[in-house]
């Protein structure tokens, strides 16, 4: 009986010592201003993704940083989907002279088509155009058009 007084009073002793809180000799910590505080970096904070503008068909916003380069300095048939390249063309022809003042600049233009399928063996669609017929626009093919010296000038969606 004893023994069982003497279990039943640890038993309360110790359920007792449960249900308070715990006891710390020791202040509260209270920071510093700045101390002890994990700060987020501003570069994880959420933003929303950014998109290419709809009317962008073509995606002709990525390849801005073309400008400037020259022609064999990119894989134009790397660039993905239906894309043609511009450049100016002279012919060779006895009515025509590159020094006549009435054409400031050459009549004739050189576009090459580029498929989304074509072989890279195979030759490209070449054919000399006058500037004023450049054949339809088309809001999903990419247009890369060169200077005389093979330099881009402007890319976009045509």
């Amino acid at each position: 009986m004893i023994r069982c007084l003497i279990i039943l009073a640890s038993v309360t002793a110790l359920s007792g010592c449960a249900f308070g809180g715990p006891v710390s000799t020791y202040p509260d910590y209270r920071p510093a201003p700045g101390q002890g505080q994990y700060t987020r970096p501003a570069y994880l904070n959420q933003r929303p993704t950014p998109r290419v503008p709809a009317v962008d068909a073509c995606r002709s916003q990525l390849y801005q940083g073309l400008l400037g380069q020259h022609e064999g300095a990119i894989f134009v048939a790397g660039l993905p989907g239906r894309k043609r390249v511009i450049k100016p063309a002279q012919l060779e022809a006895f009515d025509y002279n590159p020094d006549d003042t009435f054409y400031d600049r050459p009549p004739f233009l050189e576009v090459r088509e580029y498929l989304p399928g074509q072989s890279l063996y195979a030759p490209s669609i070449s054919n000399m155009v006058d500037g004023l017929n450049l054949g339809p626009t088309i809001q999903d093919r990419l247009t890369v058009e060169l200077d005389q010296e093979g330099y881009i000038q402007t890319i976009d969606c045509r």
